[in-house]
């Protein structure tokens, strides 16, 4: 299970950046009890909504939102692209030449978005999206 979910096509982008990296989170991984996994898996993760299905809840949040996507996180892209034209107080930064483990694939990107969103947040400086925006078009 862990070798599989290892070199699953989200995680090779790891790999090829950072392979000391890579095989660090891979051991890790394999250490995993794979029953625990599986049934992860199963309940969790199979069971779980779609965020799409949650559309409803996303349009009523008020909360400041970062969503952060890797450029090679393929699956990832289309829910973030949703998420930002769904919650008003949203914002999408997706970073290059990352796959699903960003935070461990490039940390210093990683924290230098998460520190600055936090930064915006709790400088009162994150407002809520202007719904003309959110029109789709570059003319009115």
């Amino acid at each position: 299970m862990g070798k599989a979910y290892a070199r699953g096509p989200t995680r090779l982008v790891f790999e090829e950046k950072d392979p000391r990296g890579y095989a660090e989170f891979h051991d890790q991984l394999l250490q995993h009890d794979t029953q625990g996994s599986v049934l992860t898996m199963r309940g969790v993760q199979r069971e779980r909504p779609s965020l799409f299905e949650l559309e409803a809840g996303f349009r009523a949040m008020k909360l400041p939102t970062l969503v952060l996507c890797g450029d090679e996180d393929d699956p990832t892209l289309e829910p973030g692209l949703f998420l930002k034209r769904t919650i008003a107080t949203s914002a999408l930064q997706v970073l290059p030449r990352c796959g699903h483990t960003m935070n461990i694939e490039d940390p210093d990107a990683f924290n230098r978005a998460v520190l600055e969103f936090v930064t915006w947040v709790d400088a009162g400086r994150w407002w809520e999206r202007n719904p003309e925006t959110m029109k789709g078009g570059i003319i009115r």
